[in-house]
């Protein structure tokens, strides 16, 4: 984890566990909070308690947040998955070592920023459904590889422009940045 970016992992799952049946098959729902992963949701903020991980006593950093998009299968009819894409915040590979709320609020637009992603890929796999009628399994890891770059750039940018939190003027006005960007996409946002 040490040479992966420092304040969000980003990996894509897939469960590709493949039958041969001609009947649908049902997943099991994701839920939106478990002991070690919270699914993003609008009403759903982090909490210092949900900073679980050993703090990394070698750093001088404040936090560490493990985010990442997963892509989950959702139903499989007539031999086509579809599947559904959430932000997942990591209880047990993000660590705090302080309580101040301006560093939580930091934290927090980093999961935020994940969810602006997963948005993102909603938005593109909607297209290719309307234009398709059906988004195949290779249609998800496209968009996704299209995506990653994109994401990971925006996370850096998003520390670096604020110094880690540190300027206060750059973090409030990541903090519109993102808010605006959610709104934009609020068609793609899942309720929960």
């Amino acid at each position: 984890m040490k040479n992966i970016y420092t304040y969000y992992i980003i990996s894509l799952i897939f469960i590709t566990t493949m039958s041969t049946s001609a009947f649908a098959q049902t997943f099991k729902k994701v839920e939106k909070e478990t002991d070690d992963a919270i699914i993003w949701t609008k009403d759903r903020r982090l909490k210092l308690t949900d900073f679980q991980a050993e703090v990394d006593a070698t750093t001088s950093k404040k936090a560490l947040t493990g985010a990442n998009i997963i892509i989950v299968p959702n139903s499989y009819k007539n031999g086509v998955y579809t599947y559904q894409v959430f932000a997942k915040f990591h209880k047990d590979l993000s660590w705090i070592n302080t309580t101040s709320a301006y560093i939580l609020n930091h934290e927090q637009l980093h999961f935020d920023i994940a969810e602006l992603y997963a948005r993102k890929m909603r938005r593109d796999i909607q297209k290719i459904k309307k234009t398709t009628g059906k988004v195949l399994q290779s249609d998800y890891r496209r968009i996704h590889k299209s995506l990653f770059r994109s994401y990971i750039y925006f996370q850096k940018q998003y520390d670096t422009q604020t110094q880690y939190s540190t300027d206060q003027e750059e973090q409030q006005r990541w903090n519109i940045i993102v808010a605006d960007d959610l709104k934009k996409l609020e068609n793609f946002s899942l309720d929960l």
